[in-house]
């Protein structure tokens, strides 16, 4: 392991972590990691430049940082886990947060940075923390998957290794090589070099995490689209997180590109109807139609004001210019939830003050 590295144990399953301290009242940055990258992706290794990770500019904006790998086929991990879940997934998530926060002191409530096939964690670990007493104040979807079934069919292909995992050398890894070097060229440099990413970042991943219907049964990989619903609580809105949303426009990740302002519009949208207004549903009639009209103009527009496009690619905050600008995207995208929900407050007739 690295330096600052940690072996933590949550819900059973080891996890690779790495914690730095922020300021007094700060919440938790927890950044989840996507499909068979360990979440160094977010905060370098020994031979990399600090400030070309995400990790080095969070914590000079005062955050206190912790990022946290499921277990992979990598020499980190002593031992694969072929049935790793996402109800694993968000229970061990959530069981490390809970003890990150009660040794550090840090305040119940965390902002998590779930990149790519991370979006899938959102209900399980919201629902895991409420548990906890651990609010979180918004989950950000960095270039991640939906809840939603079917929109990676191509990974109903995916074979298990020998050891029960999905493999992911071959074409996925080469198409995130290819975008790591987009993300160099655009530094100027050499962030993380092939080799270095390959086996110092990488690893096959247990299938049921995989943004597809593909179940591990017996060494075996086997489509149960009902219990993948059911594990990354499909239509369990109500038990969702506040969601906001970063994603960029290169064609080197085209479905992220094209398809995440809808798909995650649409999780935002049924997932503020479900937190904020579908309890006061029986005083919408009643109240002056300016006040109905603005509702209306709110929850419209949350999925455009809770969504920001940066430069880049699926690798979009790996690299200096990259980190620099998704910190600033995630402190406005912060700053515009507050707006959001006081100006929603204030439609409902609570009086809370916008900031």
């Amino acid at each position: 392991m690295d330096s600052g590295e940690q072996i933590r144990v949550g819900a059973g399953y080891p996890a690779l972590t790495n914690f730095a301290p922020g300021e007094p009242g700060r919440p938790l940055v927890v950044f989840v990691t996507g499909g068979g990258v360990l979440a160094r992706i977010a905060y370098g290794f020994p031979d990399g430049r600090p400030e070309d990770f995400l990790a080095y500019w969070l914590s000079r904006a005062g955050y206190p940082f912790l990022a946290i790998s499921y277990p992979i086929d990598n020499p980190v991990f002593d031992s694969p886990y072929p049935a790793f879940s996402v109800r694993d997934w968000g229970e061990q998530t959530a069981e490390i947060i809970e003890q990150v926060v009660a040794a550090a002191g840090l305040p119940r409530t965390a902002l998590v940075l779930a990149w790519s096939m991370a979006g899938r964690i959102a209900e399980p670990l919201n629902a895991a923390l409420k548990q906890r007493g651990i609010a979180i104040e918004l989950f950000v979807a960095m270039s991640a998957s939906t809840a939603l079934p079917g929109l990676l069919p191509g990974l109903d292909q995916l074979k298990p290794s020998s050891k029960g995992l999905a493999r992911v050398d071959g074409d996925f890894v080469d198409w995130l090589l290819a975008c790591l070097h987009d993300q160099n060229a655009r530094a100027g440099r050499t962030l993380i070099d092939d080799e270095t990413f390959r086996k110092r970042f990488t690893g096959d991943l247990p299938v049921n995490l995989a943004a597809t219907a593909l179940r591990y049964r017996d060494g075996a990989f086997d489509a149960d689209p009902p219990a993948d619903a059911d594990d990354v609580g499909a239509v369990r809105y109500s038990s969702f997180p506040p969601l906001a949303l970063i994603t960029h426009a290169s064609p080197l990740d085209f479905r992220h590109a094209l398809t995440d302002r809808a798909t995650w519009g649409f999780y935002i949208t049924q997932t503020l109807c479900e937190r904020r207004l579908w309890p006061r549903a029986a005083e919408f009639a009643a109240l002056p139609p300016e006040r109905w009209r603005r509702i209306v103009e709110l929850v419209n527009g949350a999925p455009g004001a809770l969504g920001a496009t940066v430069s880049g690619n699926h690798l979009f905050f790996v690299g200096e210019p990259g980190a620099r600008e998704t910190v600033a995207a995630i402190d406005a995208l912060r700053a515009q939830a507050e707006r959001l929900e006081a100006a929603l407050d204030g439609a409902l007739g609570q009086g809370r003050p916008a900031r």
